[in-house]
């Protein structure tokens, strides 16, 4: 009896083994399929995109050529024809429910594919106002996108209509493949995010269940080079601030006035100047108070960056780097806050001639790019109470608000969201991305956590010398094809992984 015991327990051992390692060897399996069903089907949506190539590209020129500067009242028609436009591509694809919907600024572009019942929905958020230009320093007029060298040039191109068109295009591949998609997606398309995003967290709250989704991505973002990919990880806040000075009703003849009445272009840069401490650091009262040590794990990410300060110094043509040494570059960048003069005007100053005068007025605009525990009313309000209290004798300041404070932000590794981010750029791309910061802010970040309860992972294809912001902005073509193929594995590994988890 003692034997036979061992025996019938070496067996119920034994077919326990067999099963388990059968369970493995199933899952094992099942992940290969699921790997191999997303390649596979990369495939025939990649032979669409490189057919369609030469129409989304005139797409892509077309949604460039509208100047939908969010930040000048007088381009308001563009920002909507902008919205126009989307909405119009997206019917296009067969997506009928593509609409405007308001806000107390610029309209959101909404549109909604829900015909898979059961399976989860992917938010895809993107914006389509861009920056102000300075047509003078462009190559080529800013709003007439051209072709050059595997690059499309226009104001947008990269910031953020990349994200707008990318995402769009990719979507398109998979309709008129497959006639259906893997999963429900939504699109979510901003026209204020170059001002601060200032009315959509109110919209968000607002249009709850109609945004409700399982997943977030964002288009409004980054990846290191063509080879190398990247996860953005920790955001910056912002804060904006412009301020004027005035010392006379008038500007004064400088021979007959000038050594007695005071100067509102000199008061300025005196007030400039108190904002600073030798080294650089702001000298605003109270600035840094709230902003917490950088961590080990923060260093260390930054540490695995490679960094070469003379890169930046060759792209925009700068002489030196400055800031607080106690910290590297990318420490600086990504983890602690600026104030930064944006913009400076007083007295004459046309491109030709020279006028003989004390300027009576003159001002600033000041932008602020903020971190973890700062919050941008409070940082405001230190920065008037410290331009109030060093506003040199014989002038006065008066402010004007910028609306909206882009909040900082920072997202978790341990989400399946991440995981199946990092999974579509390191099939893609053949490298695992890197995790990353920036110094930039991203103001409807923020607003997708609190209002939607998800994080909204980056899927954008900008490049950091791509010049957003900057004249002769660009966008590569390689990023383009690329995108599009990422976004299709991406929704397709999404579908296959939760389906998975069902089982």
């Amino acid at each position: 009896m003692k034997y036979l015991k061992i025996i019938t327990g070496s067996l119920l051992i034994g077919l326990l083994f067999c099963a388990f390692f059968n369970i493995k060897a199933q899952n094992i399996n099942a992940i290969k399929v699921s790997k191999e069903s997303a390649k596979t089907s990369i495939k025939s949506y990649e032979k669409y995109i490189d057919e369609n190539n030469d129409k989304h590209l005139k797409e892509f020129l077309a949604l460039v050529s509208i100047p939908s500067i969010s930040s000048i009242p007088s381009n308001k028609p563009d920002v909507i024809n902008t919205a126009a436009w989307i909405v119009n591509k997206l019917n296009s694809i067969g997506i009928s429910n593509a609409k405007q919907l308001a806000t107390d600024g610029n309209p959101v572009v909404f549109a909604s594919w829900d015909k898979a019942p059961g399976k989860p929905t992917v938010l895809i958020y993107g914006h389509y106002d861009v920056q102000p230009v300075k047509e003078s320093e462009w190559d080529n007029p800013p709003f007439s996108p051209i072709i050059k060298d595997g690059k499309i040039y226009g104001r947008g191109a990269s910031d953020d209509k990349s994200g707008v068109i990318t995402s769009i295009c990719a979507i398109e591949a998979m309709l008129k493949t497959d006639g259906k998609l893997p999963v429900n997606v939504k699109f979510l398309f901003e026209g204020e995010e170059e001002i601060g995003s200032p009315n959509f967290k109110k919209f968000l709250e607002n249009n709850k269940a109609l945004l409700k989704t399982d997943f977030a991505v964002t288009g409004d973002d980054i990846q290191e080079s063509e080879t190398v990919p990247a996860i953005t990880l920790s955001l910056r806040g912002a804060a904006q601030l412009e301020f004027s000075v005035k010392t006379a009703n008038t500007d004064a003849h400088s021979g007959q006035f000038g050594g007695k009445t005071p100067n509102a272009v000199l008061a300025m840069s005196q007030i400039i100047s108190s904002l600073y401490d030798k080294v650089g650091n702001v000298a605003v009262a109270g600035f840094y108070n709230k902003v917490l040590p950088i961590t080990t794990a923060q260093k260390e990410m930054a540490k695995r960056i490679h960094y070469d300060p003379a890169t930046d110094m060759k792209m925009l043509g700068t002489t030196a780097e400055v800031g607080d040494t106690s910290y590297t570059a990318l420490e600086r960048i990504w983890y602690r806050p600026t104030l930064e003069i944006i913009g400076v005007q007083g007295g004459y100053t046309a491109a030709e001639g020279h006028s003989n005068i004390i300027p009576s007025h003159a001002m600033a605009r000041i932008t602020c790019r903020l971190v973890n525990n700062q919050n941008g009313q409070e940082i405001v309000d230190l920065i008037v109470k410290h331009i109030n209290k060093n506003c040199p004798v014989g002038a006065t300041v008066s402010f004007k608000y910028k609306s909206g404070y882009a909040a900082p932000m920072q997202y978790p590794t341990d989400t399946r969201g991440y995981q199946y981010v990092s999974d579509a750029l390191t099939e893609i791309y053949g490298n695992q991305p890197l995790q990353m910061a920036t110094g930039g802010s991203g103001g409807a970040m923020l607003s997708f956590k609190e209002t939607l309860g998800v994080y909204a992972y980056s899927l954008g294809f900008e490049m950091p010398d791509e010049k957003w912001h900057a004249s002769n902005e660009y966008f590569r073509l390689s990023s383009f094809r690329k995108g599009q193929k990422v976004y299709c594995y991406f929704l397709q590994h999404l579908a296959d992984e939760e389906n998975k988890l069902k089982k």
